[in-house]
């Protein structure tokens, strides 16, 4: 049986879920009775289908994925994450599967907010399975400055100052910004254009990451450091060459107990019961 819900949007101009039904409430000083868009009114009011959960998982090309509390009910309000991979349009931009961005506000300005001076040639390159929180920035090599006498951009405003492009073109950039797979980056953390995060590392929240993070490692700091490891050496080196990120879905979604929890040794076993090999021990984001 499909039940409904309705709630209130409770911002003007908040995107809705894909699929909702909308009715707008208009403030009472309103000048314009004929005309009705989401920035003109007071709240919206979104109605969408209660479904039961799933047995399949769920869909990665979906922009609003369903979104559950720990208390087993659909969290419902205003949209507070996307994934990401189906809402970046940057051909500089590459994200895997359920990777996702969490924003009560505008979790949709991903690529104009979180992801500044991306004007090439550096890349952007997140693998799957990674959740970025709210503020997350990526500083991509496009903000370099050009390290001479002055770090004036000169030629940037033209005029006679045009001659010197060149100088300006040939300024340290510092190549692409790559995220393994499995990866959370805390609240407000800032990583710079060069550096690779491995896959399975957590950035600590207001972290600022300007050097290369090892695989599973927690770093937190200005400049970041690595705190600890999430798992021993042993332990770090079987999850690299299990890559679990690279499963097909039915698998990961049968094994999802497992990868929540701290057996290594039964993630093996479940990965060998579905007939798949260990990968060799190298990281791969692509």
């Amino acid at each position: 049986m499909v039940h409904s819900r309705t709630v209130a949007w409770s911002f003007p101009g908040a995107v809705p879920p894909v699929g909702a039904r909308l009715s707008a409430v208009r403030p009472p000083t309103d000048p314009s009775p004929g005309v009705l868009t989401l920035a003109s009114v007071a709240a919206v009011v979104v109605t969408w289908p209660e479904r039961l959960t799933p047995s399949e998982a769920p869909d990665p090309a979906v922009l609003y994925p369903d979104v559950y509390g720990p208390n087993g009910g659909r969290v419902m309000g205003p949209v507070q994450a996307v994934f990401l991979k189906p809402l970046v349009q940057s051909p500089l931009t590459e994200v895997g599967d359920y990777t996702y961005y969490a924003d009560a506000d505008h979790p949709t300005t991903f690529e104009r907010d979180n992801v500044l001076f991306h004007y090439g040639p550096g890349r952007l390159v997140i693998g799957r399975y990674c959740a970025l929180a709210r503020e997350v920035r990526f500083l991509m090599g496009a903000a370099a400055h050009q390290m001479g006498l002055s770090t004036y951009p000169f030629p940037m405003f033209g005029g006679a100052w045009l001659d010197q492009m060149p100088a300006m073109r040939g300024r340290g950039m510092k190549g692409d910004l790559v995220l393994g797979h499995d990866v959370w980056v805390g609240y407000r953390a800032t990583l710079l254009a060069g550096v690779t995060v491995g896959s399975g590392a957590v950035v600590a929240a207001d972290a600022v990451v300007t050097r290369d993070v090892p695989p599973y490692a927690v770093v937190a700091g200005n400049p970041a450091t690595v705190v600890r490891y999430r798992l021993d050496e042993d332990e770090r080196e079987r999850m690299l060459a299990l890559a679990w990120w690279n499963w097909p879905v039915p698998v990961v979604t049968a094994c999802a107990s497992l990868l929540m929890g701290g057996d290594v040794a039964a993630l093996e076993r479940a990965a060998a019961d579905a007939g798949l090999l260990l990968e060799p021990r190298t990281e791969e984001v692509a």
